[in-house]
């Protein structure tokens, strides 16, 4: 994927952070935005940075590996590309998974979830189709995810199995208007 002026300086802002810290001089911060200026995609930002944060503060995450926790908790937020067909899971332990800032390589993203007496927790953007399918025993998959009202809305589908777990994904509440609560409060009444 193109790399956007946004990516730019997301990681342009992190050298600069280092170079104020004195982790990097000015030299070497010089030269590392020269690469990020030059950087066509998102493959070449992420080892400009790489040796000064760790990889889930990384401004640019680009991460192949399934996302499973095995008796612990593992968060995968920020800007991330999202790539096909990704796996994630929990094994006694808890998942989360904010795609919110996430760089979606199609309109149509497929993930399988799967879970075994843990959690998995998929928050996602305002606008998006959520489709749950596969199986569950004694666990649970929910949303709260509503239809979209785009005409060609982005649609993650999760597929997958959940024994004795929960899965859920989550999209932001809507607020009511205020003058909207203070009618409903003077019907009420």
């Amino acid at each position: 994927m193109r790399a956007s002026n946004s990516d730019r300086e997301r990681v342009s802002e992190v050298l600069r952070s280092a170079v104020t810290d004195g982790r990097i001089d000015m030299e070497e911060f010089e030269e590392r935005l020269d690469r990020v200026e030059a950087a066509r995609t998102l493959g070449e930002l992420p080892e400009i940075t790489s040796d000064l944060l760790p990889a889930e503060e990384q401004p640019i995450q680009l991460d192949p590996e399934p996302m499973v926790s095995w008796f612990t908790t593992l968060t995968r937020r920020g800007r991330w590309v999202a790539l096909p067909d990704e796996q994630a899971g929990a094994v006694c332990g808890r998942t989360e998974i904010d795609m919110r800032e996430a760089l979606l390589t199609h309109n149509h993203h497929r993930m399988t979830v799967s879970t075994f007496l843990g959690r998995v927790v998929i928050d996602v953007p305002e606008g998006v189709d959520v489709r749950l399918n596969g199986w569950s025993f004694l666990g649970r998959r929910s949303t709260n995810a509503r239809d979209s009202t785009m005409s060609r809305p982005p649609v993650l589908e999760i597929d997958g199995f959940c024994l004795f777990g929960t899965v859920r994904v989550r999209a932001p509440r809507r607020r009511l208007l205020l003058g909207r609560r203070r009618a409903r409060r003077r019907i009420e009444r």
